[in-house]
């Protein structure tokens, strides 16, 4: 599907005010980049920090339909897995108030737009945290880097907006 310049700014103006919108609410584990071409294959880096006073032991993303895990990246002392839309790592552990980085290859086959990934950290009492991670799908036949100064400006005054 082609996108016009005004539909990738809409776009752009969207998934900017969705997420400060919603960054106090949920915004601890976070992607970057943040954006995945539709039709593409990318390496996201999700990271967040062990906020509980229990070693984080297990840490696990889900991604919906449309996207697929196409690999797991290796973690120093985590086993990594991929099953269907979920990929895992075990071990560790991360202690607590620290943060670590985990990577996996992302094929998008959507529409695009904003979609929300889920973020599970797991503890050895059983308990377990869930974060949302917004993730935005861009237009196939553009790069983020097209339309990113106007982005960032029209993100900027969405944020003033927020702020005033």
């Amino acid at each position: 599907m082609r996108c016009s310049g005004w539909s990738s700014l809409a776009i752009s103006v969207c998934s900017a005010v969705s997420l400060l919108l919603a960054a106090p609410a949920a915004a601890h584990v976070v992607a970057a980049p943040s954006f995945v071409a539709s039709g593409s294959s990318e390496s996201v880096t999700f990271s967040g920090p062990n906020e509980r006073d229990a070693p984080m032991t297990a840490f696990a993303l889900t991604v919906p339909a449309g996207i697929e895990i196409a690999h797991a990246h290796e973690v120093a002392d985590w086993d990594e897995s991929v099953d269907g839309s979920t990929a895992s790592w075990l071990g560790g552990p991360l202690a607590p108030d620290e943060e670590i980085a985990f990577g996996v290859t992302l094929d998008a086959d959507v529409e695009p737009g904003v979609v929300e990934l889920r973020a599970l950290q797991r503890y050895p009492d059983g308990s377990e945290v869930a974060w949302p991670v917004a993730l935005t799908i861009t237009p196939a036949d553009e790069s983020p880097s097209q339309n990113l100064a106007l982005a960032g400006v029209v993100g900027l005054i969405g944020l003033l907006c927020v702020v005033a």
